[in-house]
C-alpha cells in the first residue's frame, strides 16, 4: 500500500489535501456538536412534536 502511495508521480496533492478536507470537516462537526447548548438539541428533538402539521390537501 505504501508503495502505492509513493509511487504517485506528482499528484500527491490530490491526496493529501482530500486529507486535509476530510480531517477538517469532521473536527469542525465535532467542535460545533460539542459547544452546541443542550437547550437547543432537546428544542429541535421535539420540534416536530410541538407544532402540528397541516395538510393542504385535507378538507376543512
Amino acid at each position: 500500500m505504501f508503495k502505492q502511495i509513493k509511487d504517485l508521480a506528482g499528484n500527491e496533492f490530490y491526496l493529501i489535501a482530500s486529507l486535509l478536507i476530510f480531517m477538517v470537516f469532521f473536527i469542525m462537526v465535532g467542535v460545533y456538536l460539542i459547544k452546541m447548548s443542550k437547550s437547543h438539541i432537546t428544542e429541535m428533538s421535539n420540534l416536530p412534536f410541538n407544532e402540528p402539521q397541516s395538510n393542504e390537501y385535507e378538507e376543512v
